[in-house]
């Protein structure tokens, strides 16, 4: 009889522990963060001579650096966004993916391999620090940047974006900035206050000393951590229209779809279904893109990664019927009536 609650014990301590849930794990981070910052400052610990049993103590950090390596190890993620590859600020611009896909006005979309940017008339971006006007065409091959100006072609190796040095406008000065007669003319002195004390005495009054009240730090408050609000709607036929609201603590978000042309679409699954863009931010705008002939329903999802790449948070998964060329909001946040939540 004794021998079995301990086989019991032994095989449950053989089989892996559970992840911890994300949404408990986020949520006392954020009541530590608001403790700490409520707290006074720690004055540091006075300097002690290491004894005999200060022994451990390298065992014990080389320990707790090999745990550290291994959970970092064994946590999945995606490296973090490249700003010199953003696309900022967009106006009739179109980006062509590999895949086929053009996505129209993109703002915050994270430039993958493969993808041709064409700015149209009278459009304008940014990717890093390069502004592209109408005309102008990027295409971003083997981790280099080729910007095509009308004829010039300008390629930048590694990836880097260069700055553009065109100038508008006439500049008089050494410095560039114009010169006028009103910028030519003197300044005007600051007055000067006579000290204040007794006439009669010719005394001036002492300084008054202004002695600031002690004000403890207010804590402020920690924002809840809520999953993105998606929306998306057809906007015309084979044509889809979507946005989605920021996330708190969020990195980055990727925008997955499924699509079908024969009945229902699959619901995405991250990681897993494709990855329709990855996004530094929710576009101002809503984002167009053009769904492929034939395809009849898609559905849509968006996930928050933190800054290490792991999963934040989701929204709730929508679907979009584009064989028709009615518009048809559909709301996909917490209350939304017609989305389905994710498996």
């Amino acid at each position: 009889m004794s021998a079995d609650p301990r086989r019991r014990l032994e095989e449950a301590g053989q089989r892996p522990a559970p992840d911890p849930d994300p949404a408990f794990a986020d949520a006392l981070e954020a009541r530590l963060l608001t403790m700490a910052a409520s707290l006074p400052p720690v004055p540091p610990p006075p300097v002690r001579r290491p004894g005999p049993g200060a022994r451990w103590w390298p065992v014990a950090a080389g320990a707790a650096l090999v745990a550290l390596a291994l959970v970092l190890a064994i946590t999945p993620g995606r490296p973090a966004p490249d700003s010199a590859r953003e696309l900022v600020a967009p106006v009739n611009v179109e980006v062509a993916l590999a895949d086929g896909t053009v996505l129209e006005d993109p703002d915050g979309l994270v430039l993958p391999e493969g993808a041709v940017v064409r700015v149209g008339p009278g459009g304008s971006a940014r990717i890093g620090d390069l502004a592209l006007g109408p005309g102008d065409v990027a295409t971003l091959s083997g981790g280099r940047l080729r910007v095509a100006h009308g004829e010039a072609v300008v390629q930048v190796p590694g990836g880097a974006t260069p700055t553009s040095t065109a100038t508008h406008g006439a500049t008089n000065g050494p410095t560039g900035s114009p010169t006028s007669p009103a910028s030519m003319a003197r300044p005007t002195p600051a007055p000067t206050l006579a000290p204040t004390g007794d006439p009669a005495s010719g005394s001036p009054a002492p300084a008054r000393t202004e002695v600031p009240p002690s004000v403890k730090p207010t804590p402020t408050a920690t924002p809840a951590i809520l999953p993105p609000r998606l929306r998306a709607r057809a906007i015309g036929e084979s044509r889809v229209a979507v946005t989605w609201t920021a996330t708190w603590r969020a990195a980055s978000y990727l925008l997955l779809i499924t699509g079908s042309r024969q009945g229902p679409a699959p619901d995405p699954v991250y990681p897993g279904s494709r990855i329709l863009g990855e996004f530094a931010r929710p576009p101002e705008t809503p984002l167009r893109f053009r769904v492929p002939d034939g395809v009849v329903e898609v559905r849509l999802m968006v996930v928050a990664l933190r800054r290490d790449g792991t999963e934040l948070r989701r929204s709730l998964v929508v679907t979009v019927a584009v064989d028709t060329a009615v518009d048809g909001a559909v709301d996909g946040g917490l209350d939304g009536a017609a989305a389905t939540p994710s498996p």
